[in-house]
């Protein structure tokens, strides 16, 4: 008895928004409520702080805010030659220009879904790095686009779903105590 998996490029499957960084000469875009994540600050699975705030203001002048549930992948910078940092926004963040927000909007494929999905694919996304003039890691959107994403049957993907969270959330757990455990 086997699955049914068919592949489809990402880019059917979801949507794609770059960020934007306020003008750091103008205070008052900065020091706000909103976090405003960057490369620095894409750590762990999912996000919900950063050292970094905006203004409303600065919002409105030159930064996007990503939903609560919507995927940060970071596509430049030189932490790619180390690892792929991709997290889920634990709540309404703003974020840069070195980084994707990725929604899904094909019917009946969720946010998590993807993210796991993703997670898995990592050593593939890694091979797509390309470098910059500067040196920096790149991922082309259009090769992240076209990155073939397996997609099981509806109750295939709901279990993996589950099992999956299932597993992050013990990961989450352990992280958790160990900090506690480091006090």
């Amino acid at each position: 008895m086997g699955c049914n998996v068919s592949y489809v490029p990402l880019g059917e499957l979801a949507e794609f928004e770059s960020g934007g960084t306020p003008s750091k000469k103008i205070e008052s875009y900065w020091g706000g409520s909103i976090p405003w994540i960057s490369a620095k600050t894409l750590v762990g699975d999912t996000v919900y702080e950063s050292d970094l705030t905006i203004s409303k203001e600065g919002l409105e002048s030159g930064s996007k805010l990503a939903s609560k549930g919507s995927l940060l992948l970071l596509t430049r910078g030189s932490g790619l030659f180390k690892r792929i940092p991709l997290a889920i926004a634990g709540i309404q963040v703003a974020y840069n220009q070195d980084i994707k927000c990725i929604s899904a909007n094909a019917k009946g494929i969720s946010n998590r879904y993807l993210f796991y999905a993703l997670k898995a694919l990592e050593p593939a996304i890694s091979a797509m790095l390309e470098t910059t003039g500067i040196g920096a890691g790149k991922l082309a959107t259009d090769r992240l686009k076209a990155l073939p994403i397996p997609v099981l049957a509806e109750d295939a993907r709901a279990k993996v779903t589950s099992f999956a969270d299932c597993i992050y959330g013990k990961i989450s757990l352990n992280a958790k105590l160990n900090g506690y455990l480091a006090v």
